[in-house]
């Protein structure tokens, strides 16, 4: 058993910690959240009792072993640094850091230490992930792609009407690429490979947040087209495109609702489990990473979050997203 602590109290933070022990592989050892009542409600749901407000008492604790990280994205890195630097196996959210420089650095850090430094990202640890991989071979020749997660944050209200509102807030570093288009990227890099060129443009909110954005990422022998949106909520789903069939994905950020299409036939290839089922696969991958199982796949992740990380940079630097 990993003595797993966690930073963040959201929804996300909940179905993580969730997940992580059903496996049976983790024991929830601490929470730390900036205001006490907060964590000490969030331990209560886990019959956890050891609940911190000092990044510093979780550095410290020898009995600490390996953190996951659900703060918003302004803070990942030098959460994930400080904690690195203290010997903790680290699991952080997605998105892991703003630029590729500041995820190779941590990775030094990790390397340097012996500890696992990973990103949680749902699909590509998730099972449905093989289902998908063996649909796509099906279809023959793909001749193009449209990855698409458009989703209205809960929060678009609250923004619209003058509130502060972190997931728009791009002192955190968040906005609509860093928070849903992410997955999309994930997706096209996981699936086919680093792009030859990527062209992209955004929409933006009124303080300057992006809203939404389209990008482009050419490949030898077909376009994979990427749309996100936080401010609305496509229905459509996601579709890859071959000369034999064509795959449907209903909930691209966990690889599920999965369909094969041919002529006019449809196929079930993986339907819908729980989030806290599927998100199994990222703590189970952690753990066995942690006890040095597995590396070889721990290096091909880690090598996906550089490539993901280099075209997200290469989509801000095209459509003008910036961070205070």
């Amino acid at each position: 058993m990993v003595n797993l602590s966690v930073i963040g109290t959201s929804q996300i933070a909940v179905e993580f910690i969730t997940a992580a022990l059903k496996t049976g592989r983790f024991n929830l050892h601490s929470v730390y959240s900036r205001k006490y009542e907060t964590g000490k409600n969030f331990a209560l749901k886990f019959g956890c009792e050891n609940v911190v407000t000092d990044l510093s008492q979780l550095s410290t604790d020898f009995q600490c072993e390996a953190v996951y990280i659900a703060s918003p994205n302004g803070l990942h890195y030098e959460q994930s640094k400080r904690l690195l630097d203290a010997g903790k196996h680290v699991i952080c959210e997605k998105t892991v850091t703003e630029n590729v420089e500041q995820f190779e650095e941590l990775c030094q850090i990790a390397n340097r230490n012996k500890v696992i430094f990973m990103e949680a990202i749902i699909p590509v640890y998730a099972e449905s992930r093989a289902h998908l991989v063996d649909a796509i071979s099906s279809i023959g020749r793909i001749t193009s792609a449209r990855l698409d997660f458009s989703r209205q944050s809960s929060r678009y209200e609250s923004f619209t009407k003058g509130e502060k509102v972190n997931i728009f807030d791009m002192s955190l570093k968040a906005g609509a690429l860093m928070d849903l288009g992410v997955y999309c990227v994930y997706a096209a890099v996981d699936l086919f490979g680093k792009p030859k060129k990527i062209s992209a443009s955004a929409t933006f909110l009124s303080n300057g947040a992006d809203g939404s954005g389209v990008a482009i990422f050419e490949y030898d022998t077909f376009n994979a087209i990427i749309t996100y949106d936080k401010t609305a909520t496509s229905v459509i789903g996601s579709e890859i495109i071959g000369d034999k069939g064509t795959v449907s994905i209903g909930a691209l950020g966990v690889y599920q609702k999965v369909k094969l299409h041919f002529q006019g036939v449809e196929k079930e290839v993986f339907g819908f489990i729980p989030k806290t089922d599927i998100m199994m696969g990222e703590a189970n991958a952690f753990a066995d990473f942690i006890l040095g199982n597995n590396l070889v796949a721990y290096g091909e992740k880690t090598q996906l979050t550089k490539d993901v990380l280099t075209c997200m940079e290469k989509i801000k630097q095209l459509a003008g997203i910036k961070y205070e």
